[in-house]
């Protein structure tokens, strides 16, 4: 086990390295790349306390989980023959890598024809400070029909999550800023949040982004639990997998 963590750690700081020579030339800006490496930070005191307390144990390949879908944001066809809820944080370096890359291809490939529906739930972490109001203005924005505008304009923004920001973004999406601004007072979305936060925490899901994917039903989706921001490639294998054994 000892070895195990050893690389892993020693994985994790050649990452931080490749991260920031890879913001040189890919355009992630200062303050995207600190945050990243303060996520890698603390990815790796996990690490060091796990191996502290002898707690190292052989993950399991495939984990099956059940999710809720009921009530939350869905991208595509209600009637898609598969479902990925994904579990988000705005203020998450890898949530935006993730939008960034793999989400773009997957919306191209399987969510506007009609293969996939991508449900959104929330899981803004306790060291984000943007994160939650970040969230709750999503949902402020959907009371205008504009939820995944806001998405994207959020994870579009360069990091950039104050309530300025979030004003600003309102302002071009065109919203009814008094309207708005009298939702995110109000904090009227505060308990689905916590409910996201919740139903995350029963199912083992600590971190973002994470993601459930199975066949689509009615009230949930119970499917293959897949952690943190992987590339297309591990989403289409899952995918495909599913629509090819209906």
């Amino acid at each position: 086990m000892k070895p195990i963590l050893t690389l892993a750690l020693l994985v994790l700081m050649v990452l931080g390295s490749l991260i920031i020579l890879e913001s040189r030339f890919q355009g992630i800006t200062n303050e995207q790349g600190d945050a990243i490496l303060t996520e890698l930070k603390s990815i790796r005191q996990e690490l060091n306390a796990i191996k502290q307390k002898g707690l190292a144990r052989p993950g399991k390949a495939v984990l099956s989980v059940a999710v809720s879908t009921v009530g939350e944001p869905m991208l595509g066809d209600s009637k898609a023959p598969v479902t990925l809820v994904e579990f988000t944080d705005y203020q998450c370096p890898f949530c935006q890598q993730f939008y960034s890359r793999a989400y773009k291809e997957l919306k191209k490939d399987y969510i506007d024809p009609g293969k996939l529906r991508l449900v959104l739930r929330d899981l803004p972490l306790p060291s984000h400070q943007y994160a939650r109001p970040a969230a709750m203005s999503t949902h402020c924005a959907g009371e205008q029909s504009k939820f995944w505008e806001m998405h994207d304009a959020l994870f579009e923004g360069g990091g950039k999550l104050n309530r300025d920001d979030i004003l600003s973004y309102a302002t071009s999406l065109g919203l009814k800023i008094d309207s708005f601004e009298s939702c995110l007072t109000s904090g009227r979305y505060k308990r689905d949040i916590d409910l996201d936060i919740n139903d995350a925490r029963n199912v083992g899901i600590k971190g973002t982004p994470s993601f459930v994917v199975g066949r689509t039903t009615d009230n949930l989706v119970e499917g293959i639990l897949i952690r943190g921001n992987r590339p297309y490639t591990a989403f289409k294998a899952e995918i495909d997998k599913l629509l090819t054994s209906r």
